[in-house]
């Protein structure tokens, strides 16, 4: 199952200090020196550490499917699922915080450049001592050019808080201002219209709070009405820098149009 997670920089031990991780290569962990990103070849130490902000970007963790195997003599805890976000990311990569079996270790796992919009698949395999079925515990930690970024496998009391904190410094001083979007996820292409291969739109209406999140979302028009259900459950997870007034926040209704395209590749 998944543990809580929070905002942190990812270090390496880099000589006689601790360095901020930008980037992977493989799985050697990139820290800049100078105007150079630079590879910690041997037996990299990590920690994550507490501090920061999120990145105000969503990634979106298609189908994730967890388990212990023994192949040849080797046992693995395997995590493998589809990524997709519609921001562009660049240098994206992934921390495993793995605890199965009495074992606990931090393992680090390139990602790659993300497009909007485009699913990716992820594969990440761990070496351990022991397969069983999957009874531990793991935590999930994305981040781009060296910053922690949302995604779906947080806990949503954990995303609730950082985004309430943001929202709230982003508001702070502000006379007057419209409702803006600040960070969700893409929809998901429906998978029951895979085979039909066929393009969609949907519009959802909804609530936005003082807080900025969303609530009472409604389909407002569909081509299909898989693409609104879709729609509908990304909209949940969307959050807003509230409108303003006179240095208020003010609860606004407000409708987003959502574009689907067939995936190319099924």
């Amino acid at each position: 199952m998944p543990q809580a997670a929070g905002q942190h920089y990812f270090a390496v031990k880099d000589g006689e200090k601790m360095s901020v991780v930008v980037a992977a290569q493989g799985v050697f962990p990139l820290v800049r020196h100078g105007d150079k990103l630079e590879a910690v070849l041997h037996s990299p130490k990590y920690a994550l550490v507490k501090g920061g902000e999120y990145l105000p970007v969503f990634v979106a963790v298609r189908h994730p499917e967890v388990r212990t195997i023994s192949l040849e003599g080797r046992n693995e805890f395997q995590m493998h699922c589809e990524l997709e976000t519609p921001y562009s990311l660049k240098q994206v990569f992934a921390v495993i915080k793995l605890q199965v079996e009495g074992e606990s270790g931090l393992f680090l796992f390139e990602a790659g450049n993300f497009e909007p919009g485009a699913p990716k698949p992820f594969k990440v395999d761990v070496p351990i001592a022991i397969a069983t079925d999957f009874g531990g515990l793991y935590e999930l930690c994305l981040f781009s050019n060296g910053r922690e970024i949302f995604h779906s496998l947080l806990p949503p009391g954990v995303m609730e808080s950082a985004l309430d904190r943001m929202v709230r410094e982003r508001i702070k001083g502000v006379k007057d201002s419209p409702v803006r979007p600040f960070v969700g996820p893409t929809p998901e292409y429906p998978r029951t219209l895979l085979r039909k291969k066929v393009d969609g739109n949907a519009t959802v209406s909804f609530m936005i709070d003082t807080r900025g999140a969303v609530n009472d979302p409604a389909i407002v028009r569909a081509n299909l009405s898989e693409f609104g259900e879709s729609a509908l459950d990304a909209i949940r997870h969307w959050r807003f820098l509230p409108e303003v007034k006179d240095g208020r926040p003010v609860a606004s209704r407000a409708e987003m149009p959502f574009e689907f395209t067939s995936p190319k590749n099924e």
